[in-house]
């Protein structure tokens, strides 16, 4: 079978790339090899309840934000109703040291406020620390409309991280602890996350914040429905083992039933360490090989699903960040268990919708599940029995750390095999390759005519950063200048 593009990968980034080509007149075949598509972030139900699994709020899309255009370019805004989150914090975080809690409000003069009288000898600092991130996090090639891509150089990897950045606030260590928590959301340590990166993180959401009503599934259902609207073929159950190539470049894949499909623009949006497995020997250069494969990806995670009372009390329209103790944000996962970093949100089902569902997410090294690695998994007593043990701690850890919770119930736990089954990322790398400071991530473009990469490894971690590496990559084939007067005229 014969498409114009076949695009390796029915997650987000592999969706919206599909709507954007197919929109453009190319017949689109989209390959996810799970029986479903999406299935990191959609979610599942039990007990009567919904629970995310990989979407949770989302940075930049409130007035005049880089974000919205994009959005709103894709359709999304047609679709799916945005939840805004709690203007006076948005996020809190709590350090069990002191026990006190600290609340991170919507809006850079809001946060520049409330952060000045909580820590008044930081002011200039402060001040001069939030107009970089205001003015920082939106530069980016499709965020940043009036800027020519021709002068969106390369970015260095061997600049400033965000630990020598915030050395300023030395002085204060409950500041330094807000200001690197969302490290926790993309997986990388202040040492070693650069200042860009972070901008773009934590600055979208210092923007404006917004939940989504119906969480990652509704978004996953909206991006098939504009992919059905635009003609996209979603084949689930479909493991592509072979990228064919020819003389011309690309020249279609195989998949692990022997079926071919043929097509001149292969697009592989899973993580870059797979894609030398995927392709015939020499194809790519030596140097190259080794580079994707010795890409370095972010830590795992232990994903703890869980019901509680008490919710409203602490996550209504915010999420909670819990640190042991006060100073730079720890993703901590060679720390016991109960002393790691952990990131806390509530379901959001929607504005009059009260839910009782939640997940902590706690860094974890993949060490810990190893012994269960090539074994038969789920059903292998010893590690439903260190799973039940986990659990059990993590239960524990939040009821001593958040005591507003009542009747805890723990539902189900996903460790880092289980990411890594569901991801196929490396050591089940939750973020997959980080952009540590130092390594040069992939660009979209390849050696091979025709092979092009996208996904968060290429551009930047979460929802916005999937969004603005499918862009890139599809400006490559359609036109860079087309697509961002398509996107200029949503602003």
């Amino acid at each position: 079978m014969r498409y114009d593009t076949v695009i390796v990968g029915a997650g987000l980034s592999g969706l919206i790339t599909a709507v954007l080509l197919a929109r453009h007149g190319r017949r689109v075949a989209v390959l996810e090899q799970h029986e479903r598509p999406a299935p990191v972030v959609r979610g599942f139900s039990r007990g009567g309840s919904y629970f995310d699994t990989g979407f949770h709020y989302a940075g930049g899309l409130g007035d005049g934000g880089a974000f919205a255009p994009l959005y709103r370019h894709l359709g999304l805004a047609e679709k799916l109703k945005l939840i805004p989150y709690d203007q006076d914090g948005f996020d809190a975080l709590r350090i069990l040291a002191s026990g006190e809690t600290i609340n991170l409000p919507v809006g850079y003069r809001r946060i520049e406020e409330a952060l000045s009288a909580r820590f008044p000898g930081a002011g200039k600092d402060l001040t001069r620390y939030l107009g970089q991130l205001e003015q920082g996090w939106w530069r980016f090639p499709y965020l940043d409309l009036a800027t020519g891509l021709e002068q969106f150089s390369t970015p260095s990897v061997h600049g400033e991280t965000l630990a020598q950045r915030l050395e300023i606030f030395a002085g204060y260590p409950e500041l330094q602890a807000l200001l690197s928590m969302h490290t926790l959301l993309y997986g990388i340590a202040p040492q070693e996350a650069p200042v860009a990166l972070n901008s773009q993180v934590a600055g979208s959401y210092y923007h404006s914040v917004h939940g989504i009503q119906g969480g990652g599934r509704a978004l996953v259902e909206a991006l098939l429905t504009l992919a059905e609207a635009a003609g996209v073929e979603v084949r689930c159950g479909a493991h592509v083992d072979r990228i064919l190539t020819g003389p011309r470049g690309a020249a279609g894949v195989r998949l692990a039933a022997g079926e071919q499909l043929s097509a001149a623009e292969i697009i592989v949006t899973c993580n870059p360490a797979s894609l030398p497995a995927m392709l015939p020997e020499g194809a790519l250069r030596p140097v190259y090989r080794k580079r994707l494969q010795g890409l370095r990806q972010t830590p795992s995670a232990y994903l703890l699903f869980a019901r509680a009372g008490g919710t409203e009390r602490i996550l209504n329209r915010r999420n909670l960040f819990i640190q042991p103790q006060a100073g730079l944000m720890s993703t901590g996962e060679d720390a016991p268990l109960t002393r790691r970093s952990l990131y806390l949100a509530r379901m959001e089902s929607g504005p009059d919708q009260a839910e009782n569902s939640l997940v902590a997410i706690v860094p974890a090294p993949f060490a810990e599940v190893a012994p269960f690695a090539d074994g038969p998994g789920g059903r292998c007593a010893d590690y439903r029995n260190f799973k039940r043990q986990v659990a059990d701690q993590l239960l524990e850890h939040l009821q001593r750390s958040c005591p507003e919770l009542t009747g805890l119930e723990g539902v189900s736990l996903a460790t880092p095999l289980t990411l890594r089954d569901y991801s196929l990322a490396p050591r089940g790398a939750i973020y997959g390759a980080g952009h540590f400071s130092g390594q040069y991530n992939p660009q979209s473009q390849t050696r091979i005519p025709g092979l092009l990469l996208s996904g968060q490894a290429t551009a930047a971690p979460g929802f916005l950063g999937v969004v603005v590496a499918a862009y890139l990559t599809c400006g490559m084939l359609v036109g860079h200048e087309l697509l961002r007067e398509e996107v200029r005229l949503c602003r």
